[in-house]
């Protein structure tokens, strides 16, 4: 009886320092957060007063990257796929392979992203680009078009205008902490004015219990400037926590996606997704995707979905976003190779 009690100690104890550790973990990655929130708020503060900003640009950087993650409701600070330094840099670590998309606003608006990541040594590298072409409303001016929570890349006009972003981005393990950055180069265009400017992302993630904690600091920078029209970087704080698919039912497999961000107008947006998955037979899955979310933007949808299939390392994904406002429904199509 002496043995028994005292072996029941020892894993009681043993069980307990896991928690311990758990804990502590999650402790050490919520003061980063706290810590990154504080730079975040510090930049966003110190833009100048005169010339107050009036929008948010470059506006390709406030758009979903990915076609599983829209299909998802665009949560992705925990994600690890191919474009994962789009989302969070600190999760470069986990991502492998490449991932491309493309999505339609209605008949004059496109939008693609690519990325890629791969291990140099000890590193983690990504590459990756994004790009949005659509035409604005006639008579519109610059800071209307990206001011904050106003995009309508539906809505056609006379006026061209494009986005683009360029990325790179490194991440590494410290101390059992994925920590990454990423330095863009992003460009508004809007008739015959164009600008461009540098930014800066931090990310951090590390395993928890099932999943992945992660957070991210992004687009940290000063905003450009269209014909006397002075923007502010889209900056954004957000934790995510995510993983699967983790086996559900015989064939079938369920994974997640949640994250809550802290926008540059002071906006709180929580976000989350689920996939459910159906494996036929090994090295083949039929995905289902649905996520939910606090809509920012005029013509965003409280609810996303869509769908994927995978066979090996090639997975095909389609996401559909429903357009509030009576516009069409967006439609987004990826590939992505493990």
């Amino acid at each position: 009886m002496g043995t028994g009690n005292s072996s029941a100690d020892a894993v009681g104890s043993l069980a307990g320092g896991v928690r311990m550790a758990n804990i502590r973990r999650m402790s050490h990655l919520i003061r980063k957060s706290r810590r990154a929130a504080a730079v975040f708020l510090l930049s966003f503060s110190a833009a100048p007063l005169s010339g107050q900003p009036v929008g948010e640009g470059p506006l390709v950087l406030r758009l979903p990257a990915s076609a599983r993650l829209a299909s998802m409701a665009n949560a992705g600070v925990a994600a690890n796929d191919g474009d994962a330094l789009l989302y969070n840099p600190g999760m470069l670590s986990y991502a492998r392979g490449l991932a491309a998309s493309l999505q339609r606003y209605g008949a004059f608006g496109t939008a693609g992203s690519f990325g890629t990541v791969t291990t140099v040594g000890s590193l983690a590298v990504g590459v990756g680009a994004q790009f949005v072409d659509w035409l604005a409303p006639t008579g519109t001016s610059y800071g209307d078009a990206v001011r904050p929570g106003a995009t309508g890349l539906s809505d056609s006009g006379g006026v061209a205008a494009s986005s683009s972003a360029f990325t790179v981005g490194v991440a590494r393990s410290i101390k059992g902490v994925r920590v990454g950055a990423n330095v863009k180069y992003a460009e508004d265009r809007f008739g015959a004015a164009s600008d461009g400017t540098v930014a800066v992302d931090l990310g951090a993630s590390r395993p928890l219990g099932p999943a992945v904690l992660a957070v991210v600091v992004q687009n940290l920078g000063g905003g450009p400037r269209l014909g006397g029209t002075e923007g502010t970087l889209p900056r954004r704080v957000g934790i995510g926590y995510g993983g699967g698919p983790y086996p559900l039912w015989e064939r079938w497999d369920i994974g997640m996606q949640t994250q809550i961000t802290l926008e540059g107008d002071l906006f709180v947006r929580p976000a989350g997704g689920v996939e459910l998955g159906y494996v036929p037979i090994d090295g083949v899955a039929i995905l289902v995707r649905s996520g939910v979310r606090l809509p920012r933007e005029r013509d965003e949808s409280l609810v996303t979905g869509g769908f994927g299939v995978t066979v090996d390392r090639f997975s095909l994904d389609y996401a559909l976003e429903p357009m509030r406002g009576g516009r069409p429904v967006s439609h987004r199509i990826g590939l992505r190779v493990k």
